[in-house]
């Protein structure tokens, strides 16, 4: 009859690894969530059409956090209120271009509250979209690196 001992090394270690990994996540998901929204950002201000720059310098973003996540906007209520009629374009070229990783339907309600129903106000500028192109472009890459993430 064969004996056979076993020993093991490195549980106390171990232990200690998976007591960080919560902190270890949350702090590698706000650094890649943080990287990413400046990206979106530096993208739109590339994307978005530049007559006077006042649109492009309104382009900003906020930093992610747990409760509130992370912001990435344009325009404000007082100086640039054009930024969704850039985005989705006026008149009969208003156009919501598809993006397989956003939530269409989401897009469509929001899209619509910048749809003006006064034809003789109608201007017909063309969709230029710059904000949710640059979503669209980072998003894919940005969830692959949460994925990734080890402890």
């Amino acid at each position: 009859m064969a004996n056979f001992k076993l020993t093991t090394t490195g549980i106390t270690e171990l232990k200690n690894r998976f007591k960080q990994a919560p902190n270890v996540v949350e702090t590698q998901i706000k650094k890649i969530i943080d990287q990413s929204v400046i990206e979106m950002q530096n993208r739109a201000k590339r994307h978005v059409p530049v007559k006077t720059s006042k649109l492009q310098s309104s382009i900003t973003h906020r930093a992610f956090n747990f409760k509130t996540g992370a912001l990435l906007m344009a325009g404000n209520k007082t100086s640039v209120r054009y930024a969704g009629y850039v985005e989705f374009g006026t008149g009969s070229k208003f156009q919501i271009p598809v993006y397989p990783n956003i939530n269409m339907s989401e897009l469509e309600a929001y899209a619509f509250t910048f749809k003006k129903s006064n034809p003789k106000k109608q201007v017909n500028l063309p969709h230029r979209p710059y904000m949710f192109l640059a979503y669209y472009e980072v998003y894919s890459n940005m969830i692959k690196r949460i994925k990734d993430i080890k402890i």
